[in-house]
C-alpha cells in the first residue's frame, strides 16, 4: 500500500455519495446499497440494532421502575453505558494501536498518536480522549437516557407500539439513521461557527490523527448538542427501543468512524469496512465534509472534498 512522505494513505477510489440520492435513480444500485454484504444493514447497523435490542430487553429495568428518579436505576444506566463504551473503544484501541494486529494496513495516517504535549490535559492524547469520552460523554449520554425513560414511564412522550403499526415501527429504525446524518451535518456546521469552535469544538479537533477514543472526545457543551439528536422522539411517536437505538448509535458509531482504519481484517481473507475516510478528511482539513457520505449535504453547500487535487482547489481555494 503506497503512502506519501507524511505517512498518509487513502483508498484507491474517490469518495462517492451513496446511490439513494443520485439522479437519475438507479434502483439496482439502491437495492445493492441496502442489501449487499457489506452494505447499509450489514454489518454495522445490524450490530447497533442487536445491541440496542439486548440493552432494552435484557440490561434495562422494567419501565414502571423509572416512574420516579431513583439512584438505583439511574446509576444502572450510567455504569451499563460506561461498560459498553469501554468494551468497544477499549478493545478496538488495544487491537489496532497497542497490539498493532494489522500494522499499518488500511490505516489513513501511520504516524503515532500523541504521546506527549501541553495541548493534552493529561499530556497524552489517549488519556485525554478517555477522560472526555467517559466522564463527559457517558454522563451526557446517560442523562438523556434517564430523562427520556422517565418521560416514557410517565406517558409524557408519544408512544409507538409494534402491533399498532408494524410497518412504520420497522421503517422508523431506518429513518432514524437518515435523521442522524441530517442532524449531525446541521449541528456540526453550527459548532464550526467561530465562537463555538474556539471555546467548544476545538477540543474534539485536537485529534488531527484519530483513534477509537477520539470519536466521543468532546467538550460537555458539544456532547449536549451532539446527543440532542434524540429530541426527535419528543414529537415523533416512538418505542423506547427506537430511542435507545438512536442514542447508542450516536454514542458508539463515532468509535468505529474515528478508528483511523479504512478496513478491519478479521482474517487474512476477510475484511470489513470500518472507519470513515470522508470524516477523516474533515479532521485533516477542518473546513470540509461536515456531514457523511449518504445525504449529499456537503455537495449541495459546496464543502464536499473527495481527497483529489481538483476537489481541493474547488473547496479550499475559492
Amino acid at each position: 500500500m503506497e503512502r506519501d512522505k507524511r505517512g498518509y494513505w487513502k483508498p484507491v477510489d474517490k469518495i462517492q455519495y451513496q446511490p439513494i440520492f443520485q439522479w437519475p435513480l438507479n434502483f439496482k444500485k439502491i437495492f445493492g446499497y441496502f442489501f449487499n454484504l457489506p452494505g447499509f444493514f450489514w454489518p454495522w447497523n445490524t450490530f447497533y440494532f442487536l445491541l440496542a435490542f439486548a440493552t432494552w430487553y435484557v440490561f434495562s429495568p422494567e419501565l414502571i421502575k423509572c416512574i420516579n428518579f431513583e439512584l438505583s436505576w439511574m446509576s444502572l444506566f450510567f455504569f451499563r453505558n460506561l461498560g459498553i463504551l469501554i468494551a468497544i473503544a477499549g478493545i478496538l484501541h488495544l487491537r489496532l494501536f497497542i497490539f498493532r494486529s494489522q500494522g499499518e494496513r488500511y490505516q489513513y495516517n501511520s504516524n503515532k498518536l500523541d504521546e506527549s504535549g501541553k495541548q493534552w490535559m493529561f499530556n497524552k492524547q489517549t488519556r485525554d480522549n478517555i477522560f472526555w469520552s467517559c466522564i463527559s460523554g457517558c454522563s451526557v449520554w446517560s442523562a438523556y437516557e434517564i430523562i427520556f425513560l422517565w418521560a416514557y414511564a410517565n406517558n409524557y412522550l408519544p408512544y409507538l407500539d409494534f402491533y399498532q403499526n408494524p410497518i412504520w415501527f420497522c421503517l422508523w429504525f431506518v429513518v432514524v439513521l437518515f435523521w442522524r446524518e441530517f442532524h449531525f451535518y446541521v449541528t456540526h456546521r453550527i459548532l464550526h461557527f467561530k465562537p463555538l469552535y474556539k471555546y467548544v469544538h476545538y477540543l474534539h479537533h485536537k485529534n488531527v490523527k484519530v483513534g477509537p477514543w477520539s470519536g466521543l472526545s468532546m467538550h460537555p457543551v458539544e456532547h449536549v448538542i451532539y446527543f440532542s439528536v434524540v429530541l426527535i422522539h419528543l414529537v415523533v411517536p416512538s418505542h423506547p427501543l427506537h430511542f435507545i437505538f438512536n442514542l447508542q448509535h450516536t454514542a458508539l458509531s463515532p468509535i468505529q468512524g474515528h478508528s483511523g482504519y479504512d478496513q478491519i481484517e478479521l482474517t487474512k481473507k476477510t475484511k470489513v469496512p470500518h472507519s470513515s475516510f470522508f470524516h477523516y478528511l474533515h479532521h485533516k482539513n477542518f473546513e470540509c465534509n461536515y456531514g457523511e457520505s449518504t445525504i449529499p449535504l456537503d455537495k449541495w453547500f459546496g464543502t464536499f472534498y473527495d481527497g483529489s487535487e481538483e476537489s481541493y482547489k474547488k473547496v479550499f481555494k475559492k
